[in-house]
C-alpha cells in the first residue's frame, strides 16, 4: 500500500471513531429535562428559605 492509500484509511478510521458511547438516559433531551428539573427545585427551596425568614 502506498501512503496516500494508508492516509486515506487513517482518515477513514478517525472518523468511525466517535468515542466513548453515551448511556441511553443521558441524550439531550434527558439533559434538558434534568436541567430544567435542576432549576424548577432550586427555586421551590429559593422560596422556601424566603417564606421562613
Amino acid at each position: 500500500m502506498d501512503l496516500k492509500t494508508l492516509n486515506r484509511l487513517d482518515t477513514l478510521r478517525r472518523l468511525k471513531s466517535k468515542g466513548p458511547k453515551t448511556p441511553k438516559w443521558l441524550k439531550p433531551y434527558h439533559v434538558v429535562l434534568i436541567a430544567f428539573l435542576v432549576v424548577f427545585i432550586f427555586g421551590v427551596f429559593i422560596k422556601f428559605l424566603d417564606q421562613n425568614q
